[in-house]
C-alpha cells in the first residue's frame, strides 16, 4: 500500500506553517504509530533536501502545487526506494542532495552555501527522526519503534547514519575483567586496590559494583522528575498518585524507565518537541484522558495552540491515507484546545 505520494509529501511539509522546522519528525512518528514504517524513508529523503530551503516564500507562489517542489518530492520517493535496494546488497548509500538540473528553479531560497553546513543540517535531520522514533517506544510500543528504526536505517545515507555509540551516557558499563582486583586513585591521588566482588556476566560483558554509574542514574532521575513536573504542573503529584494507586510498579516504570532515561534526554530533541512527538503518538491510539494530559503538558512546555492544531490535522492526514485508524467517537472526539 502506498501511503505517501509526492503531493502528500509536499502537503506535509508546507500545508502546516507552524511545523516547518519539525514536520518530518511529526510525520515519521505518526507513520510509525499507524504501522507504516516503510514510508518513513520517503519522509527522510524529502526532509534531507527540503530542510536545506528557507521557509519563506518571497515569490508568493502556491507551494503545494509548485512543480519543482513536487519534482523534489518525487525524486525523494525514488531515492528512498533505491536506497533500500542498495542496502539489501550491501552498498554504501550516496548523499541525498537537490538535483543540479533544477536547483535554481525551486520557489524557495537556500539556507546554506557551504558543504559542511549542508552536511551538518542533514545529520541533524536524520538524528532528530531517530530520536523521535526512540522516544515514542514507551508511548506506542517498542515493536513499532524497532520496525521504524530498522526501516529508517536501511534508507539512511551513509554520511548521516548514527555513530556506533549510544547517545545517552550508560548507567551500567560492562567491560572485560582481567583480574580479581583493580587499582584506583582517590581524590588525593593515593593509589589503593579495590577487590572486584560479585562479578557477573551479562549480554554486554562482565559487570561488578564498579560498573554502575550511580551519578548518571541520579542525574537521570532528577532530570526525569523535572520533566514530569513541567508537563503536569500543579497536578503532577495527583497524576503520580493515580498511577501509584493503580499499580506501584506502573509509577516506578514511568519515572525510572520512561521519563528519566528516555523522554527527558534533550541533547537531540528538546522537551517541547519531545512533548509534540508524544501528542502525535497518542492521537491515533484513541486514548482521550492521556492525550488531554499531554496536550496540556505541551502547552506547559511552550507549544502554541496553532502548533497543536496543525499536528492534529497532519496526523489526521496520515491516518486517513493509511486507512487503518478510527476513533470510537470520530475525529471530533480527539481532544483539542
Amino acid at each position: 500500500m502506498v501511503v505517501l505520494t509526492a503531493e502528500r509529501l509536499v502537503k506535509l511539509a508546507y500545508k502546516y506553517p507552524t511545523l516547518h522546522s519539525n514536520w518530518y519528525i511529526i510525520a515519521s512518528t505518526a507513520l510509525a504509530v499507524v504501522n507504516q514504517p516503510q514510508e518513513i524513508g520517503k519522509v527522510l529523503h524529502f526532509a534531507l533536501r527540503q530542510q536545506l530551503l528557507e521557509s519563506l516564500n518571497p515569490q508568493d507562489k502556491p507551494l503545494l502545487t509548485d512543480p519543482y517542489l513536487l519534482k523534489l518530492a518525487e525524486d525523494s520517493i525514488t531515492s528512498a526506494a533505491k536506497a533500500d535496494e542498495f542496502t539489501a546488497v550491501g552498498v554504501n548509500l550516496p548523499e541525498v542532495l537537490i538535483p543540479y538540473t533544477y536547483h535554481d528553479k525551486l520557489p524557495l531560497p537556500y539556507k546554506y552555501s557551504r558543504t559542511e553546513d549542508i552536511t551538518a543540517a542533514q545529520i541533524q535531520v536524520a538524528a532528530r527522526i531517530r530520536e523521535a522514533l526512540l522516544k515514542i517506544a514507551p508511548i506506542a510500543g517498542l515493536p513499532k519503534s524497532i520496525n521504524a528504526l530498522t526501516a529508517l536505517y536501511k534508507v539512511t545515507p551513509s554520511t548521516v547514519r548514527a555513530a556506533n555509540k549510544a547517545m545517552r551516557p550508560a548507567t551500567v558499563q560492562p567491560g572485560h575483567v582481567n583480574s580479581s582486583s583493580i587499582v584506583q586513585e582517590d581524590v588525593a591521588g593515593t593509589r589503593f586496590e579495590d577487590q572486584l566482588i560479585d562479578t557477573r556476566d551479562t549480554i554486554d560483558g562482565p559487570i561488578c559494583k564498579k560498573s554502575v554509574n550511580s551519578q548518571q542514574i541520579s542525574d537521570n532521575f532528577v532530570r526525569g522528575s523535572g520533566l514530569w513536573e513541567s508537563i503536569y504542573g500543579k497536578v503532577s503529584n495527583r497524576v503520580k498518585n493515580q498511577m501509584f494507586t493503580a499499580y506501584p510498579d506502573l509509577w516506578q516504570y514511568a519515572i525510572h524507565n520512561v521519563y528519566s532515561p528516555i523522554l527527558s534526554f534533550e541533547d537531540i530533541l528538546p522537551a517541547k518537541e519531545t512533548s509534540l512527538c508524544v501528542v502525535t503518538a497518542l492521537i491515533p491510539q484513541d486514548v482521550p484522558p492521556t492525550l488531554k494530559g499531554h496536550v496540556r503538558g505541551a502547552v506547559n512546555l511552550g507549544a502554541t495552540k496553532e502548533e497543536l492544531t496543525d499536528i492534529r490535522f497532519l496526523v489526521f492526514d496520515i491516518c486517513d491515507w493509511s486507512g487503518n485508524v478510527s476513533w470510537k467517537g470520530g475525529k471530533e472526539s480527539v481532544y483539542k484546545l
